[in-house]
């Protein structure tokens, strides 16, 4: 409201009539609990993205540190950098950006337990399951390259795979072969189409400290897994693995102690301590999560389920930690986002940023 018309509304209070009076009393109190009540809403979790952010608030296009505050808009404070003139909010860039269900955020956080489908999270939070599908994927695409920490000690590392997977993908471009049920009925023909379905590998590696990596792959090669792994195991470890060729050389070129247990011949423990139990546990639990809970994920997205169950792993999960995860991702990785979506839309539209920025 513009001061002038919140100035006539002041001065006509002296002039209104005793029935017109009741009827403001009445109408205040329910204007000011819905201020409230809105404020609340949104208060856990802009209360920590503004303090996060307002630490170190940065260009999300050219990634300069000197800007200044912009005023504000739909409660998010706007700021404008000096050096590039791009003006930016705290979500600029990042997976939250144009979040029209802020309210609703607090509340579904309490779905990301891995315990909650899309539906009954739907029906929890009052939103659609269109809106619920894609509240979830936001949230994962936060916890999706998070790390935490190295790995130490005892590591264990090992495979295993995932059937490729187009849920929920309307487009598909291969058609369905004619009579493909009536093939269906025999055995042979069962055999045959689930062997020809491709296998998605899938690398974890964790250590006896609750500590875990994973990846997709592409294939099973010593030069995949050592861009996964590298930097992030502290040399000096020892890392255990059963005997493949992709691990052969992969320890000597991480600098770590390699232990192989050849699980052809029944050999399970090296040395009383040595194994690769524990990430074949791990293999277990991901697989029931992922194939029994969930019925099975898109291949597309297994790398968010991926994150998702690794922070569930290596964190105790809770409303107030889920959230302040949130807000420090976007204080200090919103950056990369931005500035990987501004190189890619220059790239769209055939552009070039100039030398300043580039």
């Amino acid at each position: 409201m513009q001061s002038q018309q919140f100035e006539d509304i002041l001065r006509s209070v002296p002039l209104m009539s005793p029935e017109q009076v009741n009827v403001l009393h009445t109408t205040l109190p329910l204007a000011a609990n819905t201020v409230t009540s809105n404020v609340q809403a949104e208060s856990r979790f802009l209360e920590r993205l503004k303090f996060y952010f307002d630490q170190h608030p940065v260009c999300v296009r050219c990634r300069s540190a000197h800007v200044n505050r912009w005023g504000s808009k739909d409660g998010h404070q706007r700021y404008c950098c000096k050096d590039c003139g791009k003006t930016f909010n705290a979500m600029s860039g990042t997976p939250m950006a144009h979040l029209r269900v802020r309210e609703k955020l607090d509340q579904y956080v309490e779905c990301m337990d891995g315990e909650t489908t899309l539906r009954p999270a739907a029906r929890r939070c009052g939103i659609s399951l269109d809106t619920s599908f894609h509240l979830r994927h936001r949230l994962m695409t936060l916890l999706e390259n998070d790390s935490y920490g190295q790995l130490s000690g005892i590591a264990e590392e090992d495979e295993t795979f995932f059937h490729e997977s187009h849920k929920g993908d309307r487009k598909l471009q291969t058609p369905r072969k004619r009579d493909a049920r009536s093939q269906r009925k025999s055995r042979h023909a069962k055999t045959e189409k689930k062997a020809s379905v491709p296998l998605i590998p899938v690398m974890v590696a964790c250590d006896r400290n609750h500590h875990v990596i994973d990846a997709v792959l592409k294939k099973v090669s010593t030069e995949e897994l050592q861009s996964q792994l590298e930097g992030r195991i502290l040399a000096g470890s020892t890392l255990c693995f059963d005997a493949h060729l992709a691990h052969e050389h992969l320890a000597e070129k991480l600098s770590l102690t390699a232990k192989t247990l050849v699980s052809s011949s029944g050999e399970r423990v090296k040395e009383g301590i040595y194994h690769i139990q524990t990430v074949n546990a791990y293999h277990s639990e991901l697989k029931r999560w992922i194939n029994g809970f969930f019925k099975g994920v898109a291949t597309k997205y297994l790398q968010r389920y991926l994150g998702w169950k690794r922070y569930l792993k290596t964190h105790m999960f809770s409303i107030e930690g889920f959230l302040d995860q949130i807000s420090i991702h976007w204080a200090y990785q919103h950056i990369t986002w931005s500035y990987d979506h501004f190189w890619c839309l220059k790239r769209k539209t055939g552009g070039v940023p100039c030398q300043k920025h580039s």
